[in-house]
């Protein structure tokens, strides 16, 4: 009995791992199919919009038909074949290149045709909405007004903008591509068309470019010339300027000359005139000066007299001789006190007499 319990028991323990594995087969078998039926709901009934791109669903029929404004984020989408489509509109920068041979021939105000290579860089809008104080449309729009496809939106785009470029761009004439203020001028008037036009149908115009422009071998002969021209009418109008500006010149300098040499005679007779004023001037001064110093002396001789008669004739005579004996060097004078002034002038004027009375007799 205990050999028959021991032999089930084992039996048991021997079967278990069978069931275990063929429990975790059909498991892994259950959750492939789940995902493999997953998968095929998923391409069946869902898109996946890439990064770089934003989706438009478009609705078949029934309630919600046409396309819907909201963008899809990128991302699985939801999609029924026959009811609903998914349009991909791409997110990034883009370039409608127009360059050799497929260069834009811009024809001038004068007649002339110029080659010109741009570019215009551009992308599509998310979502419909203002930017930069402008309404715009977004991926709806442009799909509904434009296409789906990358090819009916650069045959549009690539219309639209040779048409605005070359409406912009011929009002220059051939000399003004020279000038790159009025070139660059008219480009900003080319790229403000185009936002225009292209903003409601969820078009960004980022910029516009202008790379290159190319006269024909004719064209630039002729402005050669032209410019020839002009460069000589300019030279002589600036030569006839300048000979009219020499003559102005030359009449300032021989009036000036004129001028000065009527100065210097005026400056000589002047000072004739006031140097013979400054003569007469000393002269009469010199004069009224000799006629003071002759009142002076006249003044002197009468005070002098008058001094004369009071005092006494010797004594002026003593005085006189005075004055020529302090003159005389050497000799001896005696019998006189030097400090006796009055007996100096008594024999001084005793002698004078004296000298007088013998040239008298004499």
């Amino acid at each position: 009995m205990a050999a028959d319990t021991t032999s089930s028991s084992i039996s048991l323990h021997s079967h278990r791992p069978s069931e275990h594995g063929r429990f975790l087969t059909s498991f892994l078998f259950l959750l492939v199919m789940i995902g493999g039926a997953l998968a095929v709901v998923a391409f069946v009934f869902g898109t996946i919009v890439p990064v770089g791109a934003v989706g438009v669903r478009k609705i078949a029929f029934g309630p919600g038909q046409g396309l819907r404004d909201r963008s899809l984020e990128p991302g699985l989408q939801w999609a029924v074949p026959y009811y609903s489509t998914i349009y991909m509109v791409p997110q990034t920068l883009r370039i409608l290149d127009f360059a050799a041979p497929h260069s834009l021939d811009i024809p001038t105000v004068d007649g002339t045709t110029v080659d010109v290579d741009a570019a215009v860089m551009y992308r599509f809008y998310p979502t419909s909405g203002e930017a930069k104080g402008m309404k715009h449309g977004g991926p709806a729009d442009l799909i509904q007004n434009v296409g789906a496809t990358d090819a009916q939106w650069n045959r549009y785009l690539s219309q639209v903008a040779e048409n605005e470029l070359k409406r912009a761009l011929s009002a220059l004439s051939t000399v003004e591509f020279y000038e790159p203020g009025a070139r660059e001028a008219r480009v900003k008037v080319a790229e403000e068309l185009l936002r225009e036009r292209l903003s409601p149908l969820g078009v960004e115009i980022d910029a516009v470019l202008l790379r290159r422009y190319r006269y024909r071998d004719e064209i630039d002969q002729a402005i050669f010339k032209k410019n020839l021209q002009e460069l000589e009418s300019a030279y002589n109008k600036v030569a006839g300027e300048f000979a009219e500006a020499q003559r102005d010149v030359n009449q300032v300098e021989a009036t000036g000359n004129v001028a000065i040499q009527n100065l210097e005679k005026r400056g000589i007779g002047d000072s004739d005139i006031i140097r013979s004023e400054g003569d007469l001037y000393r002269r009469e001064k010199f004069a009224q000066g000799d006629l003071l110093i002759a009142e002076a002396k006249a003044t002197v001789d009468k005070m002098r007299s008058d001094v004369l008669a009071k005092v006494g004739g010797d004594v002026y005579v003593a005085l006189q001789l005075a004055q020529f004996l302090a003159s005389l060097k050497g000799g001896v004078v005696a019998n006189v006190d030097p400090y006796d002034f009055d007996a100096w002038v008594k024999k001084l004027a005793g002698s004078t007499t004296q000298r007088e009375a013998t040239s008298e007799v004499k």
